[in-house]
C-alpha cells in the first residue's frame, strides 16, 4: 500500500446550483496552490461530567460537525474569477465595453487627457479605475496600451499614464474598456453561492469533499522579489465525505490553470493620485465574514443549516520607505484615498492585467521604523483598518461599491 506524498495533489472546486446541491462531473478548477493548511473537518469536544468513585473518567462523546479551510495560491490571470465573483456576491460584466465614433463624433488627446467631442464619457459607461484601450487612433503611441482611468467628467477621460498629445480630431477610433469587471452589487441582488470543494491525494487513490461551502475572505499580498499571493478562506456547513478508489478522483478532468503566475515586479501600486516606487510590502483583505451556526434538531443531520456570510470589510497594510511626512500628515488631516494595484503579464503591449481598486479611504496610522545604526533605510508602515474603508461616495463618474475588479481575460 502507497503512501501520500506531499505534491501529487490538488485542490478543485466547482459552484452549486444552491445549498444542498453537491456540485459533480466536469468542469471543476483547479485552485494553483503555494501551501495553506487546506480544508479540514472538526468536531467540538462534549465532556462527560460523571463523577465517578473509582477515579477516572466516562468517555465524552463528539458535538458538531464543521467544515472550513484555507488555501495559498499564486495569482494569475483567470485563476480564482469564480472565487471573486462569491466573494464579492456579484457577478462579472460582459467583456469589452466599447465606444466609438458614433458615440462620441471624434476625439482628441492631452498629455493625460481623451476628450471627446459629443457624449459624456461617464453616460457611456466609464468609471473611474476602469483599465480602458485605445485602438486605430492617429498617434500610434497611444494605440493597445493599459490606461487607468483617474477621473471623470463630461467631455474628458483623465489616465494615470502619458499619452501622445495631438489636438486634430480623430474620428476613426475606438476606445475599450478591456476584458470584464466586478463590483459590488446595489441591496437586493447578492448573489449566495455555494461550492463543492475536493482536495485530491492521487497516491492513495483518495479524495476528501466538502459540500455546501462559501468562499469568504479573499488577501492579496505582495514582497519585493516575489510572485503576487491570494490567500481564500472558506466555511462550509459541515457537510464531508471520503471517498476512494474508483469513485476517486471525486471531479471528472478538473481543469488546470494556464496563466503565469503574476510577478511583484511587474505590479503598479497606485495610492492617493500616486505610482508608489518604494514600498517594501502590502497586503489587502476583503472579507465577508462567513458563519457557519451551530445547531441541533436531528441525528441525522450534525451540521450547520447554512452559511451566512455578513457585511464586506477591507483592510490594507503598506510599508515603504520613508520619504517625507506626507502620510503622517494626511492621517492627522483624515484625507480621503483611493488605491489601485495593476498586476500585468510579463508580454508586449497590451498586457493582460487583474485590476484591483478601492475608492474611500482614510489613514489608520503611519508607524515609523526605530532609529538604527546599522545601514539601511528608515521606514513606515500605514495601516488602514476595516473601520476606515467604506463604499465609494464619490458621485458621477465612480461605482457606489467598496471594491472593484477588471480583469482582461473575456471567460
Amino acid at each position: 500500500m502507497p503512501f501520500q506524498s506531499q505534491s501529487n495533489g490538488y485542490i478543485a472546486y466547482k459552484v452549486q446550483s444552491g445549498l444542498g446541491s453537491q456540485a459533480t462531473g466536469g468542469s471543476a478548477r483547479i485552485l494553483r496552490n503555494a501551501g495553506g493548511q487546506g480544508g479540514r473537518l472538526t468536531k467540538a469536544t462534549t465532556q462527560s461530567n460523571e463523577v465517578r468513585r473509582d477515579g477516572m473518567m466516562s468517555r465524552g462523546r463528539h458535538g458538531i460537525q464543521k467544515t472550513g479551510g484555507t488555501y495559498t495560491s499564486e495569482l494569475s490571470l483567470g485563476l480564482a474569477d469564480d472565487i471573486l465573483q462569491a466573494v464579492m456576491r456579484g457577478t462579472w460584466s460582459s467583456a469589452d465595453m466599447q465606444v466609438t465614433q458614433s458615440d462620441f463624433t471624434s476625439i482628441t488627446t492631452g498629455a493625460n487627457t481623451i476628450v471627446l467631442d459629443s457624449g459624456s464619457p461617464i453616460s457611456l459607461g466609464f468609471r473611474v479605475g476602469d483599465v480602458i484601450r485605445l485602438t486605430n487612433h492617429a498617434s500610434t503611441g497611444n494605440n493597445s496600451r493599459n490606461l487607468r482611468v483617474t477621473a471623470l467628467d463630461a467631455t474628458t477621460i483623465t489616465v494615470a499614464e502619458t499619452l501622445t498629445v495631438n489636438a486634430t480630431p480623430d474620428t476613426a477610433c475606438e476606445i475599450t474598456r478591456t476584458g470584464r469587471t466586478l463590483i459590488n452589487p446595489a441591496a437586493g441582488s447578492l448573489v449566495e453561492r455555494y461550492f463543492t470543494i475536493e482536495e485530491a491525494d492521487l497516491d492513495i487513490d483518495g479524495s476528501e469533499v466538502f459540500t455546501d461551502a462559501k468562499w469568504g475572505t479573499l488577501k492579496f499580498a505582495m514582497q519585493p522579489n516575489g510572485i503576487i499571493t491570494l490567500d481564500t478562506t472558506w466555511v462550509g456547513t459541515g457537510q464531508f465525505e471520503t471517498v476512494a478508489d474508483s469513485s476517486a478522483p471525486f471531479f471528472t478532468s478538473p481543469t488546470e490553470p494556464t496563466g503565469v503566475p503574476l510577478s511583484v515586479a511587474n505590479a503598479t501600486l497606485r495610492v492617493n493620485g500616486e505610482d508608489i516606487v518604494d514600498l517594501t510590502s502590502f497586503d489587502v483583505t476583503l472579507d465577508i465574514g462567513v458563519n457557519a451556526p451551530e445547531t441541533f434538531g436531528t441525528a441525522a443531520s450534525p451540521y450547520s443549516p447554512d452559511v451566512f456570510s455578513g457585511q464586506m470589510s477591507v483592510a490594507i497594510n503598506l510599508t515603504a520607505l520613508r520619504q517625507d511626512l506626507q502620510r503622517v500628515q494626511d492621517f492627522a488631516d483624515e484625507t480621503v484615498y483611493s488605491l489601485q494595484m495593476l498586476a500585468v503579464e510579463n508580454e508586449a503591449e497590451p498586457k493582460d492585467f487583474v485590476s484591483l481598486y478601492i475608492g474611500n479611504f482614510t489613514l489608520g496610522g503611519v508607524d515609523k521604523s526605530a532609529l538604527n545604526k546599522a545601514g539601511g533605510p528608515r521606514t513606515q508602515t500605514i495601516s488602514i483598518p476595516a473601520a476606515l474603508v467604506g463604499l465609494d461616495d464619490h458621485g458621477s463618474g465612480f461605482d457606489p461599491v467598496m471594491a472593484r475588479f477588471q480583469v482582461s481575460n473575456a471567460s
